[in-house]
Order: structure tokens, then C-alpha cells, then sequence
């Protein structure tokens, strides 16, 4: 859960901002999007498209600089791997910047939550903007992203963050979730007929996500699960712990387990709602998400 346990101190420290040798970088794609964040005297070196893509889904929702969403979108698919290290296609590494040269670290710490979270946006964007051109010219790379997905998921319908790992973590299976959610109505949008394979991988992971994250004892999620053994979660411990409860509210697995939804929200807006501009952008991203979500159910 690398990308779980450093995502405070990355925006904390810096945000991420990309340029490449042929772009200047006011032009390039992120930029636009993560200035809007950015403080005087943050590092400029580093590229994480998780962040970014939190940073974009604000923007979307606010219905501010959709043709810079667009852009970061574009960038997106033009980064994705034919093959990557651990022999996946679809999933996306992060950059640095090495003498005004972007570069690939050859890396990424959960390849589910990546696609998830992406396929989630994409999603958002098309239904904010009605954008159906993105889709037909790059639907390919779209499918690519959404095999990530397949390719993690195990036997009990859940998805590792990484390949050669054992361990699941709630926040990625919920956004595992949520991108399959996406994907299955962006095919629905470019008049695509249903999926029935895909259908049925999605249906298995949020049982699966209801059966094994699910800690009746405490009334709340179990954070992570490695070797079938759960990191049983806390609701005065902030992070992971009370933030991953969120994830499965807001990316629609409770939908139809209202009093368990709201249950959850309550015991989280309670105890950290008052101090919630004390914590990192992204955590408040997807805090003001999830009321929103409490608010008015997405679509």
C-alpha cells in the first residue's frame, strides 16, 4: 500500500507537475490542472497520475477547466503500457523530471486503483460534458485500462494493487469498483451492447468487497487484507483507517445498503468533518466527494 501511505506526504511536500523536452511546461497537459492547487516553492520533479487524477475529478465536478481535464485525459492514454514490467498492458507509470525531460521511473504502487480511479474520471467527464469523441478515438486504450482490472482480480472477486503481491486494500477495491462501474456505462454511451463477462467481475467484486472487507463485529471496513488476515480499521486512527471508509460510500457500494451507508458517513462527517481542511488536498477531494455523493447519489 505504498501509494495509500504516501499520498499525504506527497501533496503535503510538493504537488506534481509534468513538462516534457518538446513542451514548454505552462503547456503541458497536468499543469493547467494542478496549479490550481500548487503553492509557491513546490517541487516541480514529480509526476504521480493517481494525484493528478483526484486534482482533475474536482475539476469535473466543479465543471472548471473541462478542456484541461480533456488535455490531462489525452496525456493519459499516450502514457498507458503495451507491456509493462510485470507484463500488463494498460497501466500507467510514474515520472519524474530530469532536466526539463519527463521520464518514466518504470514504476507504479497499485495498478488497480490507478485504472479504477482513471476509468472513474473518464467517466465523470463524458457524463459532465457529453465528450463521446474521446471515447470512440481512443476506446481501445480505454479496454486496455479496464483489463487491469480483470488481470487483478482473484478467485474471490477482489484485486490486488500489485501483481506479484498478496495484499488488497479497501480503497483500491473500491476504486477498482467504481471504474467498472465507469467503464460498463461509457459502453452504454458509444452505443456499445453490455458486457456480460464484464458484468459478472464486477458483480463478484463488490460481493467480494461486502464479504471479506466487511468487519460486522466493529460495524465498519477492514482496511487491508494480506494472506486472507485483515488490518482491522480504527475510527480514531485518521489514515488508513477511518479515510478508507469513505471509498466503499462513495463509489457506490452500499447503494443499495442505505443504513449502512449513512451509518458510516455520520461516524465519519461526526468526528472529522470540523477539522477536515487540516488534511492533505486529495483527502479533502474525496471527503467533499463523498458528502456530495450523500447529497445527490451520482449517476
Amino acid at each position: 500500500m505504498i501509494k495509500k501511505q504516501v499520498l499525504a506526504l506527497i501533496l503535503a511536500n510538493s504537488l506534481c507537475l509534468i513538462c516534457t523536452a518538446s513542451i514548454a511546461l505552462a503547456e503541458h497537459p497536468a499543469i493547467a490542472i494542478v496549479k490550481i492547487y500548487a503553492h509557491e516553492g513546490d517541487d516541480l520533479n514529480s509526476i504521480n497520475p493517481y494525484i493528478i487524477t483526484i486534482l482533475a475529478l474536482n475539476e469535473v465536478r466543479h465543471a472548471r477547466h473541462l478542456d484541461e481535464v480533456r488535455r490531462f485525459i489525452l496525456w493519459y492514454f499516450s502514457k498507458i503500457n503495451r507491456s509493462d514490467y510485470h507484463g500488463l498492458s494498460g497501466t500507467i507509470y510514474d515520472y519524474i523530471i530530469e532536466n526539463g525531460t519527463e521520464r518514466s521511473t518504470d514504476q507504479y504502487d497499485s495498478a488497480d486503483g490507478y485504472a479504477g480511479l482513471f476509468l472513474h474520471l473518464l467517466h465523470q467527464y463524458v457524463r459532465k460534458t457529453n465528450d463521446i469523441e474521446i471515447l470512440r478515438l481512443h476506446w481501445k486504450e480505454i479496454e486496455s485500462i479496464a483489463r487491469v482490472i480483470l488481470a487483478l482480480q482473484d478467485q474471490k472477486g477482489l484485486t490486488k494493487a500489485l501483481p506479484d503481491r498478496p495484499q488488497k486494500y479497501l480503497m483500491d477495491n473500491c476504486e477498482a469498483f467504481g471504474g467498472m462501474t465507469g467503464y460498463t456505462e461509457l459502453r452504454k454511451r458509444i452505443g456499445k451492447r453490455d458486457s456480460a463477462y464484464f458484468n459478472k467481475a464486477r458483480n463478484a467484486l463488490k460481493k467480494g468487497i461486502l464479504a471479506y472487507f466487511y468487519d460486522p463485529k466493529n460495524a465498519l471496513f477492514f482496511w487491508a487484507l494480506e494472506g486472507g488476515v485483515p488490518s482491522v480499521s480504527e475510527w480514531n486512527l485518521f489514515y488508513p483507517d477511518a479515510f478508507a471508509q469513505l471509498f466503499p460510500v462513495y463509489f457506490g457500494i452500499l447503494a443499495d445498503k442505505p443504513l449502512m451507508k449513512q451509518r458510516l458517513w455520520v461516524e465519519f462527517s461526526g468526528r472529522y468533518e470540523a477539522s477536515i481542511d487540516d488534511y492533505p488536498i486529495e483527502q479533502r477531494i474525496i471527503f467533499q466527494l463523498t458528502k456530495s455523493t450523500m447529497e445527490t447519489p451520482p449517476q
